[in-house]
C-alpha cells in the first residue's frame, strides 16, 4: 500500500511538470489578444489609406509603399502628421491636406506653411493653372499670408494675367508696412508696364483707356499713368487732350523731361498736320521704305523711289486691260529694260484715290516688294518722307 501511494504521488508530480512545460511553450491569451488587435489595427490603417487616400492618386507611387511609410510613422506624433500633410499634397489630395491644415495646432502650422510655400513654387513651374486654383483655395483660409499672395502674383504674370496680378498687388499695398511698400510699388509699376504694352499690342484701346483712367482716379502713382494716357492720346491724334495732361506733368520732377519731349513732338506733329493733309505709315525695308497701295483693287507693296520717273509694277502681279505702249524702253541702274505702259482706272494709297493713273509693268524680282512708286505719283503732291518717324506726309498741290 505504501508503495502504491508513492507511485501515485510521483505520477501527479510528473503530470504537473508536463503541464507547466506546455504552458510555457504556448502564448498567453493576453499576448495573443494584443497581437490580434495590432494586426487588426494594421489592416484597418492599410484599408483606410488605400481606399480613402490613394485610390484616386495620379502619382506613380505605389499605395503599398505609401502605406509602409505611414505604418512606420504610426505613434511618431508630430513627425507622422508632417509626413501625412506632405504626402497628401504630393498625391494631388490638396483639399484633404487643407482639412488637416485646419485642424493643426500653432506649432504644426509653422511647418505646414513652409511646406506649402515650397509646394506652390514647385507646382507653379509644372502646372501653373492648377497652382493658381490651389493658392486661391488656401488664401480663403489664410487671407493674410503675404508670401503666398506674392507667389500667386508671379504665377498670374507668367500667364500674362496682369489685371489679376495687379488686383492682388493693390490689395497688399493697402495694408503694407513701410518695409514692403517700396517692393510692392516696384512690382506694381513693372506689372502695369507689361499690361499697358500687351493692351497696345492687342490694339485693345478701350480697355487701355479704362485701365489708365481707373489708376489715375485711384491716385496711386498717377503721374506714371497720366503719362501713359498722354502717349496714347498722341497715337490717336487727340493732341489737345494730350497737351493738357503733359502741361501738368511739366512740374513733376520724375516726368518733367519726358513731358517736355512729348510736347515738342506734338508741336512738330501739329505743324505737319497744318502743312500736310495726309499722313501715311511706311514700312522699313533694308535701306528703303515701302507703302501699301491698291491698283484696280489689286493690293500691292511698292518701294518709294523718287529717282524713278514712272511707277513700275511686276508684270506677274498686275495685268491691266488698257495698254498705252507695249514696247517702252526704261533706263535703270542695271541697264535698259523693255516694259509696257498701262493705265489703271483707280490708284489708291491711304485715303487718296487717283483716276486714270499710268504704271509700267515689267519683270521685277525683289523680296518684300512688288514694284516702285515713282515720281509720276509724287509730282502730284507736296510731300515729305520722315525717315525717323516712318511716315509719308502728302498735301495736294
Amino acid at each position: 500500500m505504501f508503495n502504491l501511494l508513492i507511485t501515485l504521488a510521483v505520477g501527479i508530480l510528473i503530470g504537473w511538470n508536463f503541464n507547466s512545460f506546455y504552458a510555457a511553450l504556448s502564448s498567453p491569451n493576453i499576448i495573443k489578444n494584443k497581437i490580434e488587435k495590432a494586426t487588426s489595427q494594421d489592416n484597418e490603417i492599410s484599408e483606410r489609406l488605400t481606399n480613402d487616400t490613394f485610390i484616386d492618386s495620379k502619382d506613380d507611387t505605389k499605395p503599398q509603399e505609401i502605406i509602409s511609410i505611414k505604418k512606420e510613422s504610426v505613434g511618431m506624433g508630430k513627425a507622422y502628421e508632417e509626413d501625412s500633410f506632405y504626402t497628401l499634397l504630393h498625391n494631388d489630395l490638396f483639399s484633404d491636406a487643407m482639412a488637416l491644415y485646419m485642424d493643426a495646432n500653432d506649432k504644426e502650422l509653422i511647418t505646414y506653411r513652409s511646406t506649402l510655400e515650397e509646394y506652390f513654387k514647385e507646382r507653379s513651374a509644372t502646372n501653373t493653372d492648377e497652382s493658381i486654383r490651389q493658392m486661391n483655395e488656401y488664401i480663403e483660409l489664410e487671407p493674410n499670408n503675404k508670401n503666398i499672395k506674392l507667389l500667386l502674383v508671379k504665377s498670374h504674370k507668367s500667364l500674362s494675367q496682369y489685371k489679376e496680378a495687379l488686383e492682388i498687388l493693390f490689395e497688399l499695398l493697402e495694408n503694407a508696412s513701410s518695409t514692403d511698400n517700396d517692393m510692392l510699388n516696384r512690382n506694381i509699376m513693372a506689372t502695369s508696364q507689361a499690361y499697358i504694352k500687351e493692351l497696345k499690342s492687342d490694339k485693345n484701346f478701350r480697355e487701355l483707356v479704362n485701365f489708365l483712367e481707373n489708376q489715375i482716379e485711384y491716385g496711386h502713382n498717377s503721374s506714371f499713368y497720366n503719362l501713359a494716357l498722354a502717349e496714347h492720346l498722341m497715337v490717336i491724334q487727340e493732341y489737345d487732350a494730350a497737351i493738357k495732361i503733359l502741361k501738368e506733368l511739366e512740374f513733376d520732377e520724375s516726368y518733367e523731361e519726358k513731358a517736355k519731349s512729348l510736347l515738342e513732338e506734338i508741336e512738330k506733329e501739329s505743324g505737319n498736320k497744318k502743312e500736310y493733309t495726309h499722313k501715311l505709315p511706311l514700312t522699313k525695308n533694308g535701306d528703303h521704305f515701302t507703302v501699301e497701295v491698291n491698283i484696280d483693287d489689286t493690293p500691292l507693296t511698292l518701294l518709294l523711289d523718287t529717282g524713278a520717273s514712272l511707277t513700275m509694277v511686276n508684270e506677274d502681279k498686275l495685268s491691266l486691260s488698257k495698254i498705252i505702249n507695249d514696247n517702252l524702253t526704261l533706263k535703270t541702274a542695271g541697264g535698259d529694260i523693255v516694259a509696257q505702259l498701262q493705265e489703271a482706272e483707280s490708284f489708291t494709297i491711304g485715303d487718296i484715290e487717283l483716276k486714270k493713273f499710268q504704271v509700267t509693268t515689267s519683270p521685277f524680282n525683289q523680296k518684300d516688294a512688288d514694284g516702285l512708286l515713282g515720281m509720276n505719283f509724287f509730282k502730284k503732291f507736296k510731300f515729305k518722307i520722315d525717315q525717323e518717324e516712318g511716315m509719308l506726309y502728302l498735301s495736294a498741290k
